[in-house]
């Protein structure tokens, strides 16, 4: 790419991404379930959500896997990684 190395944007809302994922839905299902496009959903998600979207947004996966009979997400605990939570036993992340 002309020479510069890209720098990676940080990964944001990883709390949300590990709930859709843990739960083994897809974004395009929750983003449904929000009444919003899966487009819309992904921006959203670029960009650290505000407390009460982010609750919209936990409530709406678990309302999909319970409806959906699919494991409920853990409440993930906080200031710990996506990569951090994906190393431990036994975890589906």
């Amino acid at each position: 790419m002309n020479g510069t190395t890209q720098k990676k944007r940080p990964v944001r809302n990883q709390d949300v991404r590990a709930a859709i994922e843990g739960a083994g839905l897809r974004y395009w299902w929750v983003a449904e379930e929000l009444g919003m496009a899966c487009g819309t959903l992904s921006n959203h998600l670029r960009k650290e959500l505000p407390p009460e979207e982010r609750e919209a947004v936990l409530t709406a996966v678990r309302r999909l896997a319970e409806r959906l009979g699919a494991p409920a997400p853990e409440s993930p605990s906080p200031g710990l990684t996506l990569e951090a939570r994906a190393s431990f036993p036994g975890r589906g992340w």
